[in-house]
């Protein structure tokens, strides 16, 4: 997709006088920004995706910031049916390998008994080029016509609303495919533990996201009168959002069409290398049952169990480091037969020519154990072969392992604004 190249933007505030500016919305309660009007100075969004704060320009940006458009250059998107316009003024993410982009966008809502329009704050908008991405775009729309809708208190990102435009913002009448989300303002935790620098979660915050996770999977996807499968559970499908009011923080689920990658554009995919990609660990690390089928639709919730307990392995390790599925397989297996979790999986990493590191012998017979048996539990059991033998969601979440540490997670988030 081009990048945007519309110059106009009647939005803009005026030279004088000044506005108030909308809520956010895509948390459970609306939440104003800290700035309460315009000024006559020139503004711009602060380009740090973790900071909604406005500033006066120029803008400081730093290595992980997502991408701003300019001020002059952010356009507008009208759903053709409510009259509804979308700006697109953050481009947050993308899509379908690239196919697809994501931006911030603010949502104003088309009244028709009055000729002042209102702001109705931040929504996250994917759009697809229909015309030059065709497969990319048919499977977006079953996706979110089949998908969960959203719901304030739900743990699940379901689409708000998803339409087709015809717009000039990109070239000459683009027929764009827009699907609206709720504004999750801090991303993926796969993008906010790639910008900490241990890049992985102690136990306690662990216990914290999970314990969101397992109440979508139970209340919203594995619910017994339509009961569904995720399939790509993953670190990089826990978004997360910051009400900036209360600074409380909401953790949700993206599910089918509400997933999308919210790394920065210069996190390139090989920055991975030599090792597997984590975007694509439901694929390389699926469950024995699932790897290798062409057809995963026979899949079940215990698929979903499997992939819940590698996306513990990746958020107390950070990425894992594989090359492919038979060092994989090797983890898993080690893991099985000691019932413990070793302190650090790179020194348990095969060479190409199979040969062990020295090291390794004396990690998995060590005695102490470096994680809790709470948590190891709850990883061994979702790592079981038999997917008869995987405990349900509502299983898991009896677990002593998942106990309230909302507060601390929180204080994480906040220290990582700073």
């Amino acid at each position: 997709m081009k990048k945007i190249q519309n110059p106009y933007n009647p939005y803009l505030p005026k030279e004088t006088g000044s506005t108030s500016f909308p809520a956010y919305i895509g948390s459970p309660s609306n939440t104003p920004d800290p700035v309460s009007s315009f000024t006559s100075l020139p503004l711009q969004f602060d380009s740090n995706r973790s900071s909604l704060s406005m500033c006066y320009a120029p803008v400081s940006r730093s290595s992980l910031s997502s991408p701003e458009i300019p001020p002059l250059r952010q356009p507008i998107i009208t759903d053709p049916e409510t009259q509804d316009t979308y700006l697109l003024n953050l481009d947050i993410g993308s899509f379908s390998h690239g196919f697809g982009a994501v931006y911030r966008a603010l949502y104003t809502e088309h009244k028709p008994d009055t000729e002042i329009p209102i702001k109705s704050g931040y929504v996250t908008l994917k759009i697809i080029d229909m015309n030059e991405s065709e497969t990319e775009s048919r499977h977006l729309w079953r996706q979110g016509k089949a998908g969960l809708t959203d719901t304030p208190y739900g743990k699940i990102i379901g689409s708000k609303r998803i339409f087709s435009a015809v717009t000039n913002i990109f070239s000459d009448n683009d027929e764009l495919l827009c699907v609206v989300l709720p504004y999750m303002s801090e991303g993926s935790l796969r993008y906010i533990l790639s910008t900490r620098p241990q890049k992985k979660l102690s136990e306690e915050f662990i216990s914290v996201v999970l314990k969101q996770v397992l109440i979508a999977l139970r209340d919203e996807i594995h619910v017994e009168f339509n009961q569904r499968v995720h399939n790509t559970l993953n670190v990089g499908d826990i978004f997360v959002h910051i009400d900036y009011a209360t600074q409380e923080i909401s953790i949700k689920l993206a599910y089918e069409a509400s997933v999308y990658d919210s790394e920065t554009p210069n996190q390139a995919n090989n920055q991975y290398a030599p090792f597997m990609n984590p975007k694509h660990i439901f694929r390389w690390g699926a469950a024995p049952e699932v790897y290798g089928r062409e057809n995963e639709g026979r899949s079940g919730p215990k698929y979903d169990i499997w992939l819940l307990g590698i996306t513990a392995l990746e958020l107390v390790y950070g990425d894992l480091p594989v090359r492919n599925r038979r060092d994989f397989n090797y983890i898993v297996d080690k893991i099985r037969r000691k019932k413990k979790l070793p302190k650090s999986l790179k020194k348990m990493m095969i060479k190409r020519d199979g040969r062990f590191k020295e090291v390794m012998k004396n990690l998995v017979n060590r005695k102490k154990r470096a994680f809790s048996e709470e948590f190891e539990e709850i990883v061994l059991t979702c790592l079981r072969e038999n997917p008869v033998n995987r405990p349900t969601a509502d299983q898991l979440l009896n677990a002593p392992f998942f106990t309230d540490a909302n507060d601390r997670f929180k204080q994480f988030m906040l220290n990582g604004r700073n």
